[in-house]
């Protein structure tokens, strides 16, 4: 499990700084205002929640957690009017239309969302008792 933590943690800083590259206009068209600030966050988080991630850290598997989190649905209405997309690193979507809008599943994220769960439960499960947190 410990070589699955180490290459999630990997995914997560390519993902990060591919977000980034998108943030800053090298890779697309750059961002406009709060979507610049939305994902320029967001990617900073990832490359923070990567590095700790690689030193094998139960914080970076929380902000793994915390960075595909946003990432998973997209809505953009019809109208014009509100709506939600977080675009930072890869991204392979399942689209639903509906009459008001569409709505669009990262898979990609969804299944490395699961993932970085599933390291972040067995972590906590397998954690010697020396390291465990006491009960005060």
């Amino acid at each position: 499990m410990q070589e699955f933590e180490k290459w999630l943690a990997r995914v997560l800083l390519l993902n990060s700084a591919l977000a980034l590259a998108v943030s800053l206009g090298l890779l697309g068209p750059q961002q406009a205002g709060g979507a610049l600030a939305v994902v320029f966050g967001v990617a900073m988080l990832g490359f923070l929640a990567a590095v700790l991630s690689l030193r094998r850290m139960i914080s970076g598997l929380i902000g793994g957690i915390f960075y595909y989190l946003p990432q998973v649905g997209s809505y953009f209405p019809y109208d014009g009017s509100w709506q939600f997309s977080v675009k930072a690193g890869v991204s392979l979507g399942l689209v639903a239309r509906f009459g008001h809008g569409v709505f669009v599943l990262n898979v990609v994220a969804l299944v490395l969302l699961a993932a970085t769960a599933t390291v972040l439960v067995w972590r906590l499960r397998h954690i010697p008792s020396s390291q465990a947190p006491s009960a005060r």
